[in-house]
């Protein structure tokens, strides 16, 4: 199962970088140019940026490990970012 989002921000590498950075504490997690992927357990998570869009891309064997890393990845996009107004829209790639 694979889903996929973007948000619009001039940030966007910014947050890929500590997106990777955060999450290396604890697990695979790398970045390199313009992309980056954090290994989690049971899914991972696919990273790019560009000057003005942020892309996230979470793929996991089953409906309840996609939703759960979703919800870890927005969360801490969100922490990472306070006043920002992002609205997740997350399409499905399956």
């Amino acid at each position: 199962m694979i889903q996929i989002t973007s948000i619009e921000t001039s940030k966007a590498e910014r947050l890929m970088k500590a997106l990777c950075n955060h999450f290396a504490q604890r697990m695979p997690a790398k970045y390199e140019g313009d992309k980056g992927t954090i290994e989690f357990p049971g899914g991972k998570c696919e990273i790019s940026a560009t000057p003005d869009t942020l892309t996230v891309q979470v793929e996991a064997e089953n409906a309840d490990n996609l939703s759960r890393l979703e919800e870890v990845v927005v969360d801490h996009l969100l922490r990472f970012t306070p006043g920002e107004n992002f609205e997740f829209t997350w399409k499905d790639l399956s």
